[in-house]
């Protein structure tokens, strides 16, 4: 049975499920907590899930909240690569709200302006100089109404380049001085991710409540697309006998897999 998006069987292609190409299109999922117009320190850098800013030294800035942003591109621009495992190939159409130009792979497209794309190859779509919001790139030649996800959807879509993992607290004795643990991502991402710490590891006695120990440094190996596997190192200063809690400040870690 064939089914045809005119409206007549209650399916058209505003209500088609996946169709936007474009993740996090108005600004909702915000992980790395950026704060509207703090610049940024290198090119590239990521601000909102899936934007990043193109010119070192200039920011995104923002309006609104966790149900919709308008974004402001800077004179360098803001973009999102599309990833080319998503993209079949052939004529795609991008539409959004807002007073910025938008290019596709550098070349200039109006609203509800058409391209072409190449089957499994990134593509690159770039703001400047204005507001932006409602982002959306999909197969054919006619722009549909905004794609809009529900925030955990949209979140885990987001997840798949860039998510925050839950480190374990771990209990151990004073004559240790290193800690193991492994650490699973929220959801598989795209590839090996790179992991940063988002703050100081630190021990608790759990003897003496709130008692702080010493910082620790940080290894890393065995890093995949699901898990990483840590090693907590040079705890020292531990009174004998005593029991810790090895901990995160903030009990989570940045893992990257970005295009």
């Amino acid at each position: 049975m064939s089914i045809v998006l005119d409206g007549t069987n209650g399916i058209t292609a505003a209500n088609v499920y996946g169709r936007n190409l474009i993740i996090n299109g108005s600004g909702r999922i915000n992980q790395r907590a950026y704060t509207s117009g703090t610049a940024t320190s290198g090119a590239n850098e990521y601000t909102l899930d899936r934007w990043r800013v193109v010119t070192s030294g200039q920011s995104l800035t923002f309006t609104g909240t966790d149900a919709g942003r308008v974004m402001t591109a800077p004179a360098g621009g803001a973009e999102q690569v599309i990833e080319g495992a998503n993209i079949a190939g052939g004529t795609y159409v991008l539409n959004w709200t807002g007073t910025a130009t938008a290019t596709v792979d550098g070349n200039a497209v109006a609203k509800g302006g058409t391209f072409t794309l190449t089957a499994n190859t990134n593509a690159t779509v770039r703001f400047t100089s204005g507001t932006f919001s409602e982002v959306q790139v999909e197969a054919g030649s006619v722009a549909t109404p905004f794609e809009h996800r529900p925030y955990g959807q949209e979140l885990a879509l987001c997840q798949r380049y860039f998510a925050l993992a839950v480190v374990a607290r771990t209990v151990i004795a004073s004559t240790t001085t290193t800690v193991d643990t492994a650490i699973a991502y929220p959801v598989q991402m795209r590839a090996s991710a790179t992991v940063t710490a988002r703050s100081v590891i630190t021990l608790t006695n759990v003897v003496s409540a709130n008692y702080a120990q010493s910082s620790a440094s940080i290894t890393v190996f065995d890093v995949g697309n699901s898990s990483v596997y840590m090693r907590f190192n040079n705890f020292t200063g531990l009174t004998a006998g005593n029991v810790y809690l090895a901990r995160y400040d903030d009990m989570f870690i940045n893992v990257s897999a970005e295009l």
